[in-house]
């Protein structure tokens, strides 16, 4: 199949949800994000929406009641329940994994995504962005009420504010989230909601990762590219089912420095020092470490695990290289996953399939 954009209409409470659902090329069922934009929603994260669906992701974003087309009157607490309509629409959709579905959200959208996920599990995991945490700590002007309610349907710049100071700070339900993957990705620049906003969600959330952009504005601006790549590779690290390790082994992505350890190994871990006439260590450039790092991934044991393997590698750490694998999807065969892995106890190498590929993600 092709990958696709589709037309989506949800109802809830009697109205109509306009909506976009974005599709790969992949074959279903496919991990999947409910993407949730602002308030008013003038950034509607189209490119991180594409970005996601050409990594193998379904997307689905709709607008909440009375706004951008869909029908009925804005409420600001209304959205939670227009949350909870797009997720029955996605747990029956047979394109998607229901096991494999985070929610992402924008400002208000990130408030959403936390407070829907402290009610509803089935959003597995969670990325809220420069979210609202606390309205009390950071009310609206009548100047942003007044434009707002100019850009909604049925509500006005009054009802904005009042609705807006009766929303749930974060803190008080953040815990609920504890156990399943949460990221707060948020911007050093943003005016709206610095990180001193931000804090009180973080320490509610110790489990949470907090990843921060230096001069991101609330939108994040010049900074969309790292965003997006954020965002796609934390998800892809979220919900990869790897298999447990071995007690004494952790594992982690490549980096350009682990180059010099992989080119150690690899004449003894294949046995031979060419192949067709070529130094094998070929086989291996420094730029697949640079590019590729998304999909490769390293084995090692701690500096005081033993014992070590018949040949390893020293790294940061004096950690002991055991096993690498240096994948990327490939160009001619979009549904298939290249690799070149290697382990001290000389498993041949594979080519890996689209099985391989969802593996990854």
């Amino acid at each position: 199949m092709s990958a696709s954009l589709d037309g989506v209409i949800l109802h809830s409470h009697g109205h109509r949800l306009l909506g976009s659902f974005f599709r790969p090329t992949l074959h279903p069922p496919r991990p999947t994000v409910l993407l949730l934009h602002g308030i008013p929603g003038v950034e509607k994260n189209y490119d991180l929406a594409y970005a996601l669906r050409g990594a193998g992701w379904n997307v689905l974003t709709f607008h909440y009641r009375g706004c951008w087309g869909s029908e009925g009157n804005y409420q600001l607490r209304g959205i939670l329940d227009d949350i909870t309509v797009a997720l029955d629409y996605l747990t029956q959709h047979p394109a998607v994994d229901p096991h494999r579905l985070a929610g992402v959200g924008l400002s208000l959208g990130g408030w959403g995504v936390v407070a829907a996920a402290a009610r509803d599990e089935r959003l597995r995991a969670v990325v809220s962005m420069n979210p609202l945490v606390d309205p009390n700590t950071r009310p609206l002007t009548d100047a942003e009420s007044a434009e707002f309610a100019s850009m909604l349907n049925g509500i006005t710049p009054a009802q904005v504010q009042a609705q807006y100071l009766a929303l749930t700070p974060l803190p008080q339900v953040a815990g609920k989230l504890a156990g399943r993957p949460t990221l707060l990705l948020t911007g050093d620049a943003d005016a709206l909601f610095p990180p001193s906003h931000i804090q009180p969600l973080a320490d509610a959330m110790p489990f949470a990762e907090w990843r921060r952009i230096p001069g991101a504005s609330h939108t994040f601006g010049d900074h969309r590219p790292m965003m997006v790549h954020t965002v796609i590779d934390w998800l892809t690290r979220a919900f990869s089912p790897l298999l447990p390790l071995p007690a004494g082994l952790t594992l982690r992505v490549v980096n350009e420095s682990d180059h010099a350890r992989v080119m150690d190994v690899m004449v003894e871990w294949w046995g031979r020092a060419t192949r067709e006439g070529r130094d094998i260590r070929g086989l291996l450039p420094r730029l697949f470490f640079q590019h590729f790092n998304d999909t490769s991934f390293i084995v090692e044991k701690p500096a005081l695990s033993d014992p070590e393997p018949r040949s390893v590698s020293k790294g940061e750490g004096d950690s002991a290289l055991v096993a690498f694998l240096i994948g990327f999807i490939s160009q001619s065969e979009p549904r298939g996953l290249h690799s070149l892995r290697r382990r001290a106890s000389r498993a041949p190498p594979r080519r890996a399939g689209p099985r391989a590929v969802r593996a990854f993600l």
